[in-house]
Formats: structure tokens, C-alpha cells, sequence
């Protein structure tokens, strides 16, 4: 920034700090970051914007999931299976553990829905 003096010692308007070149040029250049501001908020507001963001950050990570399990699942059934080779007896009461809790889970839901259908006939005095 170079600033000329003229008429004894005077800035001239041309080229002063306050002249009015300056100002309009403070101004556009404020314009200008207000508008890339907004822009980002918007950016960062949208709501589709927000959503593709996310999809591509899931996408992403289910991705790196899915290859990493790939990489890892032969190792573990490989594990699994010495594991069960090894000691079968508790393999086997794991089994039937988890398959009587599924059949109790199964069986549960079945009367209870059998039990709503039977209510919805009755009169509202006669519920239980």
C-alpha cells in the first residue's frame, strides 16, 4: 500500500486508507466472505445434504466391515471349530441353550398373539 502526500503533507483521496475506493472495496470483499459463510452453513443445514453425508460416511464404514470380516472369518471358524473339537460337551450345551431360548421366545410370541386374537371378540368387560 503506497500513499502519496501532496498539498504539505496532506494524504491525497486517492490513495488514503478512508477513501472511499477503499471502503467500496472493503464492502465487496465483506460481501464476498458473507456469501462463501452462507454457502458453508447451508452446506452444513441441508437437510439432503446432511443425509448423503451420512449415507456415504455408512457406506464407508459397512464397507470396511464387510473386508475386514471377509479377511477375519476363516481364521474364526477355524477357531471355532478346534474349539468345539477340543470340547464338545460344552459346544453342545451351548447349542441347546440357544435353541431352547429361541423356541421359548417363538412359542411366547405365538400365544400371545393368540391370546390378543381371542380378546378382540370378547367385550370390554370381559377382558382380563
Amino acid at each position: 500500500m503506497t500513499t502519496s502526500y501532496s498539498n504539505g503533507g496532506m494524504a491525497s483521496s486517492q490513495s488514503a486508507p478512508g477513501a472511499p475506493e477503499h471502503i467500496l472495496a472493503d464492502i465487496e470483499q465483506t460481501r464476498a466472505d458473507l456469501g462463501d459463510t452462507i454457502t458453508t452453513l447451508t452446506g452444513k443445514v441441508d437437510p439432503r445434504t446432511r443425509m448423503r453425508g451420512a449415507v456415504s460416511d455408512l457406506r464407508a464404514r459397512t464397507i470396511a466391515g464387510v473386508s475386514r470380516v471377509r479377511v477375519q472369518a476363516p481364521q474364526r471358524a477355524r477357531q471355532a471349530q478346534q474349539a468345539v473339537r477340543n470340547r464338545p460337551v460344552p459346544a453342545a450345551v451351548g447349542v441347546l441353550t440357544v435353541a431352547g431360548a429361541v423356541t421359548a421366545v417363538l412359542l411366547g410370541r405365538r400365544a400371545a398373539k393368540a391370546r390378543s386374537a381371542r380378546n378382540r371378540w370378547l367385550p370390554g368387560f370381559l377382558h382380563r
